[in-house]
């Protein structure tokens, strides 16, 4: 079963090459507002702060850091870190699911991860290269990097609770992939625990346990992240109620205001403003 196409559909990763260089050259990176950052350490040894927790990095490894937080390398120079360096957009803005349900930061060491290790090495070769491409190249291999890393994280080391603890549990997967698929029909707690396989009780006990949310707010949830993709690209209310589960506008714009606090125009008001004022 496909647990990440559905999902990936609504929010396929766009990367963006950043830095490729020394950590003694750079060794700051400020807060991306709705980006994602992602690094390779191709070379020697340190450590990374971010939310004020320290991580060693011993070996070549894989860092993604999923709602771009500040953070800093800290090496003795002579043991800089030979570093490449990628933002990604993947849909935080909206709220995607996958990068709300990641620690804040994950360190895979390479050593212990062949499924990452051949497109890493992709990488590594098009970043050092002059070939024709090698922009769209970098970007397009760090995307499918990203995607790699989550079938890494759903298969070896899911979190204990949480959207990839539903993912790797057999019987919630069927349902959880269900409702990414398919938000806008008619879904009950029992149509829901029929999907799953499970009694009414124990599903909504299970669910609630493993994801941290009942079914019901992890619906909501996913339907009106669906909302907010489809706001930002645009679209009418009289399109977007029905696409995500609501019967009508005001149902949909009833819901939105309780979980949010302003309507979608408000919400999505308040989005632009900050864009509008910084390219003035």
């Amino acid at each position: 079963m496909d647990r990440l196409t559905p999902l990936l559909a609504h929010f396929s990763p766009q990367a963006s090459v950043y830095f490729h260089g020394t950590s003694c050259q750079k060794t700051q990176f400020c807060p991306q507002s709705g980006r994602a950052y992602l690094h390779l350490i191709e070379a020697g040894s340190g450590s990374v702060e971010v939310n004020g927790r320290r991580y060693a990095i011993n070996e070549p490894c894989l860092l993604f850091i999923p709602r771009g937080s500040a953070h800093q390398f800290v090496v003795d120079h002579q043991q800089s870190l030979l570093l490449f360096c990628a933002t990604l957009d993947c849909g935080e803005v909206a709220g995607n699911p996958l990068l709300a349900a990641l620690p804040d930061l994950s360190l895979i060491p390479l050593s212990g991860c062949s499924s990452l290790r051949s497109t890493i090495s992709l990488i590594w070769q098009e970043n050092q290269a002059e070939y024709c491409g090698r922009e769209a190249a970098l970007q397009r291999l760090t995307e499918y990097l990203l995607i790699l890393l989550l079938r890494h994280i759903m298969a070896v080391e899911p979190p204990q609770s949480g959207l990839f603890a539903g993912l790797a549990d057999k019987r919630l997967a069927v349902l959880i992939t269900a409702l990414h698929r398919q938000p806008q029909l008619d879904w009950t707690l029992d149509s829901m625990a029929l999907e799953a396989g499970m009694s009414r009780a124990r599903f909504a006990e299970h669910f609630r346990k493993v994801v941290g949310q009942t079914p019901a707010e992890y619906l909501q949830h996913w339907r009106l992240t669906l909302a907010r993709k489809q706001l930002l690209s645009g679209n009418a209310l009289k399109q977007i109620a029905p696409a995500v589960g609501y019967q009508s506008v005001a149902a949909f714009h009833r819901v939105f205001r309780q979980r949010f606090g302003v309507s979608p125009k408000e919400w999505l008001e308040q989005l632009q403003s900050p864009l509008a004022e910084a390219a003035a």
